[in-house]
């Protein structure tokens, strides 16, 4: 398979992900559409350098959230308020089997979390074992548990308001 073939079939597999992964952080739609071509092309750059060391899942995951953060940052940089504006559901987590508005109160939660927590209830949802999430953030499962302890405590109050 060559090259270009690869990157296809990769982007192909991962962008309903990827796209999950970016609605977490950004909620304004022409941000997170711009902040998935990043995350594309910073998936497209890196897969020379998978070296096969976790799965293929876990290695775009990695890129993903670590383009989330930085665009996080940037954003913060830029503009010191948060973006509480969602327009777009199509693509926010926790979509699937909950009714239109559940859903908006979930992912508005999500959004509120700090990033450290941000990031392990999103690969929670995703499907990713506490040792897979581990190795992507370059943390040790306790610390997952316990970040992930703390995050569902704060959804759970949030979502009681």
């Amino acid at each position: 398979m060559n090259e270009h073939a690869n990157i296809d079939a990769v982007l192909t597999t991962f962008t309903p992900l990827l796209g999950r992964i970016a609605a977490s952080y950004e909620t304004d739609p022409r941000l997170r559409e711009d902040l998935i071509q990043d995350i594309s092309l910073a998936v497209w750059r890196a897969l020379e350098r998978f070296k096969h060391e976790s799965s293929l899942k876990t290695y775009v995951a990695k890129i993903a959230h670590n383009r989330c953060v930085d665009h996080v940052l940037k954003e913060k940089k830029h503009n010191d308020r948060l973006h509480n504006d969602v327009e777009d559901m199509d693509e926010m987590p926790l979509s699937n089997g909950l009714n239109q508005d559940t859903a908006l109160d979930v992912t508005q939660a999500i959004q509120r979390l700090g990033i450290t927590y941000k990031q392990v209830i999103t690969m929670q949802l995703e499907g990713f074992s506490q040792q897979e999430i581990a190795s992507v953030l370059g943390i040790n499962e306790a610390a997952v548990a316990k970040r992930s302890s703390r995050a569902r405590l704060l959804l759970e109050q949030w979502l009681k308001e």
